[in-house]
């Protein structure tokens, strides 16, 4: 049942109070708030989305010998094993070179994959924060968006170093490249949504994340070209819709062609978000209850 309460405020200036003062009377509801308030609140708490963001990137490196060059070494590690496994032992053939090739697809698997996992365990990770103060909870995922993007920044000057030392040249469809990895941060966010929404009231949804996060790559051409699957089957792998932006991504970087049903990816990843936002936002309420 919903609930309302009168509530009574008396606006006078310095002067001494007159018994004609005006009253303002405003009417609060316990009703949710519609999307164009909640999308402003979200905007004023967004201070607290960068604050966040600096907690987690100084609690990432806090007492560690490398700090930041943790960042570098996640890449370059699993170039060197794609490369090792995928090119020298078993000779798989690129367009263009192939540590380039797993370099772009690591790009975008990372961003997902740390968008995600932490996204979606943001909530059960703040439960004391979400007790003491008031804040859109939305924000806790979202900040998640910016230590992700610090660690893909590097990733990228990394993958501009071996563009240079390989003379790839760069076409103008490069411009297109943080187009395609906004719809990533999309569906990795929309994703994380979805799980922090179901997960409140049902924790047991936590354990599938690494399930996704183990069998998902396989079905991301992250590692291995699409060419490689029978023709027939292709379609199937596009269901997976980060199949696509990894594809898409590529594009733009190595001006690799493209299968055309890839860009419906754009199209799934926006569906995504909107319901993670909407189901999130429904659920905004009964967190601090549930939590």
């Amino acid at each position: 049942m919903k609930q309302r309460i009168n509530v009574s405020f008396t606006f006078t200036s310095k002067e001494k109070l007159q018994p004609n003062s005006p009253v303002v009377k405003k009417l609060i509801t316990a009703e949710p708030d519609n999307l164009q308030t909640y999308i402003l609140k979200i905007w004023t708490y967004r201070s607290l989305i960068m604050t966040l963001a600096k907690r987690d990137l100084k609690a990432k490196y806090a007492q560690t010998g490398l700090g930041m060059i943790w960042t570098i070494l996640q890449p370059i590690t699993g170039l060197a094993i794609y490369t090792l496994f995928f090119q020298v032992i078993l000779n798989l053939k690129t367009e263009q070179p192939y540590i380039l090739f797993v370099l772009t697809g690591l790009i975008c698997w990372n961003l997902f994959v740390n968008i995600f996992t932490q996204g979606s365990t943001s909530l059960m990770n703040a439960q004391e924060l979400i007790r003491k103060l008031y804040f859109p909870k939305i924000i806790l995922p979202f900040s998640k968006v910016i230590t992700a993007l610090v660690e893909l920044t590097i990733s990228a000057i990394l993958l501009i170093a071996f563009l240079i030392a390989y003379k790839i040249p760069i076409g103008v469809a490069i411009v297109l490249a943080p187009i395609v990895i906004l719809f990533v941060i999309l569906l990795s966010l929309g994703l994380a949504l979805i799980v922090s929404s179901l997960t409140v009231k049902n924790r047991d949804l936590h354990h599938i994340v690494p399930y996704l996060i183990t069998f998902g790559i396989w079905f991301t051409p992250v590692f291995y070209p699409v060419t490689i699957i029978p023709e027939q089957y292709t379609k199937f792998l596009f269901l997976n819709p980060l199949a696509g932006l990894v594809q898409l991504f590529r594009t733009c970087i190595l001006s690799e062609s493209v299968i055309s049903y890839a860009g419906l990816s754009l199209i799934v990843s926006f569906a995504i978000f909107s319901i993670g936002f909407l189901m999130f936002k429904r659920m905004e309420y009964d967190i601090a209850d549930n939590i």
